[in-house]
């Protein structure tokens, strides 16, 4: 099955993310991002900067805390896997992306997810960029076998 390699770096008191992006193919992409807010329990808003591999180069000297991820389209432009490597290695979490509310609302998930994680500022990127192997093992025996 098809993936590609994700590559985030959070850089420090921000809430910005500098991505990397390599397709199985070998072609890379880099983004800039910026998420908002949304409001009340409303998903958040982001915002892409699209940048050339010399931009990328120059930002990723900036101090941040980053992770690795191997994403897998379950279905194209909705549902993607997400497998984390390093010292998150194990932990599988999926996203759902949607273009408004009413689309994001209007999807029914698998079956096979176990827990709906949404909601919970743990598993936001920034946070997992910043635990350790040991936390995450803590925090999933917390949740029990629905994780």
């Amino acid at each position: 099955m098809a993936f590609r390699l994700i590559e985030d770096l959070y850089l420090d008191d921000t809430r910005l993310r500098l991505r990397k992006i390599t397709c199985e193919d070998g072609n890379e992409h880099y983004k800039l991002c910026k998420k908002y807010p949304g409001p009340s329990a409303n998903p958040l808003a982001i915002v892409n900067i699209y940048l050339t591999s010399q931009e990328y180069d120059l930002l990723s000297a900036l101090n941040g805390k980053s992770i690795r991820k191997r994403r897998y389209n379950i279905a194209p432009s909705a549902l993607c896997l997400d497998i984390f490597e390093g010292q998150l290695a194990g932990l599988v979490l999926c996203e759902i992306e949607a273009e408004s509310v009413a689309l994001l609302e209007a999807h029914t998930l698998p079956h096979w997810i176990g827990r709906d994680v949404s909601n919970d500022p743990f598993f936001t990127g920034g946070n997992l960029a910043s635990i350790d192997a040991a936390q995450l093992s803590e925090r999933l025996a917390s949740l029990g076998s629905g994780a």
